[in-house]
């Protein structure tokens, strides 16, 4: 019985700093990709503003300012270590902050482009 006993609390020890090191890793990967949800909305808000402002200066369709902001959003999200972003998600993150851009407008100068103090 006592040899079970040794037996048990030996593969308890082996297991356990396993075990810990998944779990540990399983965190780190976690707040990875918090820290990329929350890096990502400010870069998209500052890329699809700037992609805006491209737009009126240099003519640039929808699809060309869209392209532009990803590519803006994915080299700084390299520059700050986030090398596998998924550019997808940002393409998302895009067009989200767009359309709250769009909203934004809306809500200030109406659809009809005018502030609501002018008319």
């Amino acid at each position: 019985m006592n040899n079970w006993t040794e037996l048990i609390v030996s593969i308890a020890v082996a297991v356990i700093p396993v075990i810990g090191a998944f779990v540990s890793k399983r965190l780190v990967g976690n707040k990875q990709a918090v820290s990329l949800i929350q890096a990502i909305e400010p870069l998209a808000q500052a890329a699809v503003t700037a992609a805006e402002q491209m737009g009126v200066t240099d003519q640039l369709t929808g699809a060309a300012k869209k392209s532009g902001a990803v590519q803006s959003v994915m080299t700084s999200l390299a520059k700050l270590g986030f090398t596998k972003a998924d550019e997808q998600m940002v393409g998302d993150a895009v067009e989200k902050a767009f359309a709250d851009l769009k909203t934004q407008l809306h809500s200030t100068y109406g659809k009809d482009g005018k502030n609501e103090e002018d008319k």
